[in-house]
């Protein structure tokens, strides 16, 4: 039972700490969009996923966005392998409204699908810092960028840290040992995970502080991709409101 635990845990920490990660494997044209542009088409298509019960404008909608990931170069395996957890999750946790409404389950997942596929269009392609850049220069609150861009970079080395924790732990043990000591060696990995947490965090922020770092709205180019890529999302836009 503790090893399925251990397991679950190091997967979990793995999958969360990848959803937030850039992909910097493989080229594509998106990369090439400036980040406001593809800032404000995630969040159109998130307005449109759920705003709507339709299941006809969803099916659209979903299609429409796997099929400009796929032109503009991301892999689609890579982006259902970041998603399908989440989607899985919103699904189980609606399931019994299928006793009223079969067919709610499957809109309400498919809405979380949908969205999750465009945020992830961005993390993807854009570096974090260039989305808070882009946030910035569309005037969102300074205090609050920086919060975001301070909480980004604590999560993904919180989630690096827990990693590095567990594989101490496999690494050093020899015997299986019974339940009891299992569960109080992992309450002092738990306890030594929550410490470095702190550490890090305290950290980062005397770092960011004594260097004066702080976001700057870097403006891009703004060229034929940047339009095409706009009159692709107003397309499919004016697709869906007139479905």
């Amino acid at each position: 039972m503790h090893l399925l635990l251990e397991r679950t845990l190091k997967n979990a920490s793995e999958y969360f700490q990848n959803f937030l990660i850039h992909e910097y494997s493989r080229k594509a044209t998106i990369r090439e969009i400036d980040a406001r542009i593809k800032f404000l088409s995630a969040v159109v298509f998130v307005l449109l996923a759920v705003s709507t019960f339709d299941l006809k404008k969803l099916l659209f909608l979903l299609f429409s966005v796997l099929t400009v990931s796929a032109v503009l170069g991301l892999s689609l395996k890579e982006l259902l392998k970041r998603v399908w957890l989440f989607t899985a999750f919103s699904f189980f946790i609606v399931l019994p409204f299928f006793f009223s409404n079969p067919v709610y389950p499957f809109i309400f997942a498919t809405r979380v699908f949908i969205s999750l596929l465009s945020i992830q269009m961005l993390v993807m392609s854009t570096n974090f810092y260039e989305i808070c850049s882009a946030l910035k220069s569309l005037k969102v609150p300074e205090t609050f960028v920086k919060s975001l861009w301070i909480a980004y970079s604590h999560i993904v080395l919180m989630f690096r840290d827990l990693m590095n924790i567990m594989l101490a732990r496999e690494s050093r043990r020899v015997a299986k040992g019974n339940h009891r000591e299992i569960w109080k060696r992992g309450g002092e990995a738990l306890g030594l995970f929550f410490l470095r947490s702190m550490e890090r965090a305290e950290i980062i922020q005397m770092a960011m502080t004594s260097r004066g770092e702080k976001v700057i709205a870097e403006r891009g180019k703004f060229g034929i991709v940047e339009i095409s890529y706009i009159a692709i999302v107003a397309f499919i836009s004016l697709w869906w409101i007139t479905l």
